[in-house]
C-alpha cells in the first residue's frame, strides 16, 4: 500500500497544514496566522492520534523531513534575532534612544514580538511532524491488520 489513506469519519486537513504555516509565514508571523496554523495542526494530530490519519511511509519521511529542516532553520533564525535583541548603537538622542528601544522590543521583547511568534511557530510545525510520525505508525498497523486478515487465504 502507498500513499495517503483518510478514514471517511475525521476531519480531513493535511492539504489545508501546509497553506496554514505558509500564511503564518507569509502574514509576518502574526499572531492570527500563527494562531490560525496551531488549529489547523491541531485537526490533524488530534486525526492521528485517534487514528484517522495515516500516510505512507515514503509519503511521511518527506512531510518529516521537511517540517524537521524548518525547525532546524527556524531555530537558526531565533540565534540570529538574539542579536536583533541587543540596543541599536543609533545615537544619544532621546529620539535615537527610542528608537533603539522600539526596536528590541519588536525583535525579541512582549507576547507579540518576531521572536515569540516565530517560536510559537517552530512548536506548530514540531506538532505536524509529530502528527505525521503518528500518522506513518497508523499507516503500518493497518497494513500488518489487513496482511494478517488475509493471511493463509487461497486463491
Amino acid at each position: 500500500m502507498t500513499g495517503f489513506v483518510p478514514n471517511a469519519g475525521q476531519p480531513q486537513t493535511a492539504a489545508g497544514i501546509g497553506g496554514a504555516i505558509g500564511a503564518a509565514v507569509g502574514g509576518a508571523l502574526s499572531a492570527t496566522a500563527v494562531a490560525s496554523a496551531s488549529a489547523e495542526v491541531q485537526k490533524l494530530v488530534d486525526s492521528a492520534n485517534s487514528g484517522g490519519f495515516a500516510i505512507s511511509e515514503e509519503g511521511a519521511n518527506e512531510y518529516i523531513r521537511v517540517f524537521r529542516e524548518f525547525e532546524d532553520i527556524g531555530q537558526d533564525v531565533l540565534r540570529a534575532a538574539d542579536g536583533a535583541g541587543q540596543a541599536p548603537q543609533l545615537g544619544d538622542s532621546d529620539y535615537a534612544n527610542a528608537v533603539a528601544q522600539h526596536t528590541q522590543l519588536v525583535a525579541t521583547g512582549d507576547a507579540q514580538s518576531y521572536s515569540t511568534a516565530l517560536r510559537s511557530l517552530i512548536e506548530v510545525v514540531r506538532q505536524a511532524r509529530a502528527a505525521f510520525e503518528q500518522a506513518k505508525k497508523n499507516y503500518s498497523q493497518m497494513d500488518d491488520q489487513v496482511a494478517q486478515k488475509f493471511r493463509g487465504i487461497q486463491v
